[in-house]
């Protein structure tokens, strides 16, 4: 019995150490075509939707990375069908992106990449941990940058994600 309880101790115990596992290093992709370069901790899956030919979607690209708890994705949106000003595009997205995920949006702030200035803000879901999410807009695109951990928004993993992300 007292085995037992030992090696139940122990997978617990290492189950939860695995939780605060540090992240794998950091692996450097650039999308040039895109107009980005992002770093992740793990093997991303890039995704290409074309633009619906009604004109109801627009042209997207996603790259996303999922490893040991923590997610990551980069969101680009083709705006140039839009009527709105990049600003407009700028104010409206954490909002926007909030109610596409369901998300309860947290306090804005400013965020930069390189000379472009952007918003960062929180995205809280039922069921899921905070995320910290960044936005940006250049040249008629939306860069929807966020990063999601089980140990909360302000792991190191995810700013470092974050803070890798640069225009091209």
């Amino acid at each position: 019995m007292r085995t037992g309880m030992i090696l139940v101790l122990a997978a617990g115990l290492s189950a939860l150490g695995a939780c605060k596992a540090p992240p794998p290093p950091l692996k450097d992709v650039s999308y040039p075509a895109w107009g980005f370069a992002v770093s992740f901790h793990g093997t991303p899956k890039a995704t290409d939707s074309p633009a619906a030919a009604d004109g109801s979607t627009a042209h997207t690209f996603v790259v996303e990375s999922a490893v040991e708890g923590r997610d990551e994705l980069v969101n680009v949106i083709d705006g140039s069908a839009s009527t709105k000003s990049e600003d407009q595009a700028l104010s409206d997205a954490p909002a926007v992106l909030a109610k596409a995920v369901g998300a309860t949006l947290g306090p804005i702030t400013y965020a930069a990449s390189g000379k472009v200035m952007g918003r960062e803000f929180l995205l809280t879901r039922p069921g899921h941990p905070a995320g910290r999410a960044r936005v940006f807009v250049v040249n008629k695109h939306l860069y929807e940058i966020v990063g999601e951990s089980a140990q909360g928004p302000d792991d190191p993993a995810v700013a470092a994600f974050l803070d890798s992300f640069r225009l091209l």
